[in-house]
């Protein structure tokens, strides 16, 4: 697998419809005062450092052949949180579109995370081109007439440990694509992935937030699809949701059969019970998650990721006294 396949499956990932509308970026930096750009290149620092500390503890070494594995109870909440996240990405296409629309999407999802990982990217390695495309192509025109926000440094710092948070939900799930990829890809190979995801990040993120700044009609941001909504912008709605859709489902029976392994015997019930939960939380008004629930999530994973440090420390302390 090659750095541009990593980046993809990392970007497919990232850019859901909460980052490809703007809202998301909103909801976490909506209320600093700083520059469109300044705050993109602050989430692209924020996505690399949380990338490249995953790879750090979760890709097997000649030190570590084994990723680390916490006891059975944070596994089952890593899940529940995989499964809020993906009911909230099912619900975001039953709120743009419909329900028949929503089924469809997570038929096509199920398929593509039975077919495994590497099915998986090669999807992705054409959807998220064709999202890139189209997000610059829907927001180059608007960027000319963009104004010039006031500025306040003060900001900086809270908007700094806002990053890290949405930094944790966005790269939340790489531990599994880190872990099921180990075999066919580099260490070497996967922090290139981790930099061009990155920079790949702040540029479209710099881009959406240009675009809101200069279509908002009010003193409170709108995001992309109000402030620019077209066929071309719904499109990317709907791509951008799918790839982020399946891949969460990916992730979810990957864990899955780390906690039981009989799931693994039987992966399409599994993936049709996940699948059936999402939808009955879609239409039951789950979107809420989305406003209040991500900078919990975000900041879940900096705990989690702390907490594998602290166990990655201990094994090696342990493993060199005896």
């Amino acid at each position: 697998m090659t750095i541009f396949e990593m980046t993809m499956l990392f970007l497919g990932s990232i850019i859901g419809a909460g980052f490809a509308t703007g809202a998301e970026i909103i909801t976490f930096f909506g209320k600093w005062q700083l520059s469109s750009w300044l705050i993109a290149l602050i989430i692209g620092i924020a996505i690399f450092l949380m990338i490249t500390l995953e790879i750090v503890l979760f890709y097997p070494t000649k030190t570590s052949p084994a990723p680390i594995k916490p006891n059975k109870k944070l596994y089952i909440g890593i899940v529940m949180i995989y499964l809020i996240l993906f009911t909230a990405m099912t619900a975001g296409i039953t709120q743009i579109t419909n329900p028949i629309i929503c089924l469809i999407s997570l038929i096509f999802s199920a398929i593509i995370a039975l077919l495994g990982t590497q099915k998986l990217t090669c999807f992705n390695r054409l959807i998220v081109p064709i999202i890139i495309v189209l997000i610059i192509t829907t927001a180059l025109p608007h960027i000319s007439s963009t104004p010039t926000p006031p500025q306040s440094n003060q900001h900086l710092i809270p908007a700094l440990f806002w990053a890290m948070l949405y930094a944790g939900l966005n790269c939340f799930m790489f531990p599994e694509f880190i872990i099921a990829n180990a075999t066919h890809v580099k260490r070497r190979d996967l922090f290139w992935a981790g930099l061009l995801t990155s920079g790949l990040v702040t540029f479209l993120a710099g881009l959406i937030l240009s675009t809101i700044q200069a279509t908002q009609t009010t003193t409170e941001p709108i995001p992309l699809l109000s402030a620019a909504p077209t066929p071309i912008t719904v499109l990317v709605i709907l791509l951008a949701i799918l790839t982020s859709q399946y891949t969460a489902l990916f992730a979810i029976t990957e864990r899955l059969g780390q906690i039981i392994p009989s799931t693994k015997n039987k992966p399409l019930m599994t993936v049709a019970c996940v699948c059936l939960i999402a939808l009955i939380g879609s239409l039951c008004g789950f979107t809420h998650i989305i406003q209040y629930g991500y900078p919990l999530i975000g900041a879940l994973t900096c705990f989690y990721l702390l907490f594998s440090f602290l166990q990655r420390f201990w094994q090696v302390s342990h493993r060199h006294q005896l």
